[in-house]
């Protein structure tokens, strides 16, 4: 502290309420100091305003930003609105949520991470237990880091990289509850504490021994992975820092990790996966449900459209902007995050490049006119593939009355998104807007209309054209994947569909090979008895699997 602020204070009366914050301020300011020393060193007590009736972890804490003063982060929010010492700027200002105040004031405490996308990254987190633990973690910290590195350039992994170290902080809090030794990710990854290793990630990931099966299985595989990466990096640093013990004990743990993970838990979490896969249904929406969330979107964004041009309106604006992006994934059927974070400059980038006269001329009349009423634009799709979006001239014209109170509806100049939020520089949600306008739509069973959904039904529609291998393959690059994905993964197999054909080639089998010569599905007519018809007829109509 800055000795003229000492004599600042001191030049007001003794009793007065000036002199009494100030010094008070100066107070905390030192405590803060110290309070920083304690985190960063990981030894020694911090200072609270309010001290706790019970032992709690020093993470539990956060400071005012505002006084300096360290609250227990569930009552930080309650004391800012009443700080003495805020400014009469922020008294003016719209009050923050519960999660903003935390995610600013946790920006003032120190962070294992080096880079400052890295800090962004767990200042942005939820502040709880799980990301309290990971700030004084090097290991996650570095782990975050080298994800960080490889896929920081991508503003939408950077949820990714919080993911993998929420999983890393989750799994750590388990493994403490159960060794109070334990008190970094480092500590454990060590051979002697590989079956706490194993048991920390079943209690975690909820397995039964009786049923031999995990609750949550896919937690289970993702934290077998993010382990293996954390322990590749330590032993990098290992390496760096020429800590041969440190090193050897990390290659040891590496060697059991990978020879005896997969038998400990792998293995039956993947059993556990493919369960829950069976057992899963494989419906697809219906095209009437899809043609009713089709109508619902385009009234709600006439009704947006016609609002903003008489004037601006923020509720309009963000309602014609979730509509339009709700309208561009059933559309195209593309992948919700491909049509969210499509940018304003691919955008503006319309393609206009002269059509080849050559293509051009072998197609129909109809496909002709189609290819006149429809705008393509390349975003980037999967692994780095370029993929088509296609805008009617409908969707054009409300993206333009968008762009028009653009900045008078507060996105900033910086955001690179079309579909943008105001106040902030991400995308909105397009699986949040299918979800919010299907239920809206009132169509039967709205839960299937969503983005994986409607790709599926594209796929399985496709059976029923009589595409050749060039146009099933023109279908899959739409789609963004390859023709055997297309087929081995997207194609559901109809139950209907099944029922119907297959069971006519069933008969028909029974009926002699001498029925079959020469013939396929539509001209087969097998004989049927009439206790068959109606037991087939049952099963149709009733979809049941047998």
């Amino acid at each position: 502290m800055e000795v003229k602020d000492v004599a600042h204070a001191f030049s007001f009366a003794s009793k007065s309420p000036q002199r009494k914050v100030l010094l008070e301020q100066i107070r905390r300011k030192g405590d803060f100091k110290h309070n920083v020393r304690v985190l960063a060193e990981g030894k020694g007590q911090i200072v609270t305003v309010k001290q706790p009736s019970h032992k709690t972890s020093a993470w539990h804490y956060l400071p005012c930003k505002f006084c300096y003063g360290m609250f227990s982060w569930t009552d930080l929010w309650r004391h800012q609105g009443s700080c003495k010492l805020k400014t009469s700027s922020e008294t003016d200002n719209k009050r923050k949520t519960r999660g903003a105040v935390q995610s600013v004031s946790a920006r003032l405490l120190p962070i294992m991470a080096s880079s400052s996308g890295c800090q962004a990254i767990i200042n942005k987190m939820r502040q709880d237990d799980v990301s309290f633990h990971i700030r004084g973690d090097s290991l996650i910290c570095n782990y975050g880091e080298s994800l960080y590195a490889k896929h920081g350039r991508v503003k939408s992994k950077h949820n990714y990289i919080s993911q993998r170290m929420r999983e890393l902080g989750r799994f750590m809090l388990t493994a403490k509850a159960m060794d109070s030794t334990v008190r970094t990710l480092e500590d454990i990854c060590v051979p002697k504490k590989f079956l706490l290793v194993v048991n920390a990630a079943k209690k975690l990931t909820e397995f039964s021994p009786s049923k031999n099966e995990y609750g949550k299985p896919s937690t289970a595989v993702r934290v077998g992975f993010c382990l293996k990466g954390a322990v590749e990096v330590l032993i990098g640093q290992s390496l760096m820092n020429d800590d041969d013990l440190a090193e050897k004990k990390a290659k040891k743990f590496l060697e059991l990790l990978e020879k005896n993970w997969k038998t400990h838990v792998a293995v039956s979490a993947h059993q556990s996966m493919q369960e829950k896969r069976w057992n899963k249904p494989d419906d697809i929406p219906l095209t009437k449900n899809v043609m009713a969330l089709r109508d619902h979107l385009r009234m709600v964004e006439d009704k947006a459209r016609a609002e903003l041009e008489q004037q601006l309106s923020l509720t309009a604006y963000k309602v014609l902007n979730e509509s339009i992006l709700a309208q561009l994934i059933v559309f195209n059927k593309r992948r919700e995050g491909e049509a969210s974070r499509l940018t304003l400059e691919a955008y503006k980038k319309v393609n206009t490049n002269p059509i080849n006269e050559d293509i051009y001329s072998t197609l129909s009349p109809l496909e002709k006119e189609l290819s006149k009423q429809l705008t393509r634009i390349e975003v980037r799709g999967k692994r780095g593939k370029k993929v088509p979006v296609f805008f009617t001239h409908r969707m054009m014209e409300s993206i333009q009355v968008l762009l028009k109170w653009r900045d008078e509806a507060g996105v900033p100049t910086e955001n690179p998104y079309l579909f943008a939020r105001a106040g902030v520089l991400t995308n909105i949600r397009g699986c949040d807007c299918l979800r919010k306008y299907a239920e809206e739509s009132k169509a039967e069973n709205p839960e299937l209309l969503r983005s994986t959904k409607l790709r599926k039904q594209v796929a399985t529609l496709c059976q029923l054209l009589d595409l050749d291998e060039q146009e099933l393959e023109q279908v899959a690059r739409f789609m963004g994947h390859d023709i055997r994905v297309h087929r081995d993964f997207y194609r559901q197999t109809d139950k209907t569909f099944q029922i119907a054909k297959i069971s006519k080639l069933l008969f028909a089998m029974e009926q002699g090979s001498s029925t079959l010569t020469g013939r396929n599905f539509n001209t087969l007519h097998p004989s049927v008895s009439g206790m068959y018809v109606h037991t087939l007829l049952f099963l149709c109509t009733h979809h049941v699997v047998v």
